[in-house]
């Protein structure tokens, strides 16, 4: 493994782009999860963590001692264990979107996996209101725009899938917007999630989909042009095909872009190659999330100042960014992203130029 991947950190935010209203459109709850939160849930549901406190801050993030990609994934699963209760759903949805609204997101979609969060008490549905109980607790107290994108993951069984897009179209005038198929990806695996994507369309949700993060730009055709994905979740790997780039740039699809996230996972081998910039200047849409904030150490204001910093981007194309993030979000009220569009509009930096 290249000794640069985990020991990459985003640098600090530049408290301009602090201020910049943002569009944040790909944020994981599982890497949301606060290491004071953990501990506290833990002792509350009497769950025997096996370490001690000041171990769970390096047990959730990236230290830069990981060697493989396995060893980001297990941080991310190790919340799993608090996240079997309705209270504990409800609270970490919240600090997430608490978190993003300290960093100046004025519109934040969240999403999560509610099939690894079931239990004898708690079915899918009751995960999503939990979680939706906790996004609205947030837009009550800190004026920020919440909606919820659920996800499918890879390791379960289409039959599975298929239950969870009914789910999730029965909540659909409830705050969940939008679909989602994450987890360990391959070549060739979204033909088998094809009924599922059918059902979420009909039923009136938008599409994202991670796709050519670790497998190739075919992963992307396909969402594109067989699951009719709107947004593609990092979709790097779609700089290797001249024919994808053009159907991205034609079909005006949005890449949802997690620089820091994208070295740690290793889709990317090193910051100075990530095609972010390649995206952007080829007229690809593009918006800049921070995938899993906990797990990386970041958040979308530190990957504004890593593009501001390692690419060259102004803060003019900064702020286009987050005006191209809200034009293909999932939010359904006209008048919302009219509003949201006013004040991104208004940011003027002190520099314009960067």
């Amino acid at each position: 493994m290249n000794e640069n991947l985990m020991a990459f950190f985003a640098p600090e935010a530049d408290p301009e782009l602090q201020a910049l209203p943002k569009c944040n459109l790909h944020t994981h709850l599982e890497g949301s999860i606060r290491p004071e939160t953990l501990w506290n849930l833990a002792q509350a549901q009497e769950i025997e963590l096996g370490i001690p406190v000041e171990a769970v801050r390096p047990a959730l993030e990236v230290t830069g001692e990981e060697r493989s990609l396995m060893d980001y994934l297990d941080k991310i699963s190790f919340t799993y264990q608090v996240l079997k209760n309705a209270e504990a759903q409800r609270r970490v949805a919240f600090e997430a979107a608490e978190d993003a609204a300290r960093d100046g997101v004025i519109y934040f979609e969240l999403r999560g996996g509610p099939t690894t969060h079931t239990s004898p008490t708690l079915s899918v549905e009751a995960v999503i209101e939990n979680w939706l109980q906790g996004l609205r607790q947030a837009e009550a107290t800190h004026g920020i725009v919440c909606r919820l994108i659920i996800c499918a993951l890879r390791w379960d069984s289409p039959a599975v899938t298929e239950r969870l897009a009914h789910s999730a179209v029965n909540f659909k005038n409830e705050g969940v917007v939008g679909f989602d198929l994450a987890g360990g990806e391959i070549a060739g695996d979204l033909v088998k999630y094809a009924e599922t994507f059918r059902i979420v369309r009909e039923g009136g949700l938008g599409i994202t989909c991670h796709a050519g993060e670790v497998a190739g730009p075919e992963n992307v055709r396909y969402a594109v042009e067989e699951l009719h994905a709107t947004r593609i979740g990092h979709g790097v790997q779609s700089l290797s095909s001249p024919e994808v780039l053009s159907l991205l740039r034609e079909q005006e699809i949005l890449l949802e872009i997690c620089p820091t996230s994208n070295i740690h996972t290793q889709a990317v081998n090193r910051i100075v190659n990530h095609p972010v910039r390649l995206f952007y200047d080829q007229d690809i849409p593009i918006s800049i999330a921070d995938d899993d904030p906990v797990t990386s150490r970041t958040r979308v204001s530190k990957e504004l100042t890593l593009l501001q910093q390692q690419f060259d981007f102004d803060r003019q194309q900064l702020r286009h960014i987050q005006q191209l993030g809200l034009e293909a979000a999932f939010l359904q009220e006209t008048s919302v992203r009219q509003t949201l569009r006013e004040k991104i509009d208004a940011w003027f930096p002190t520099v314009m130029t960067g």
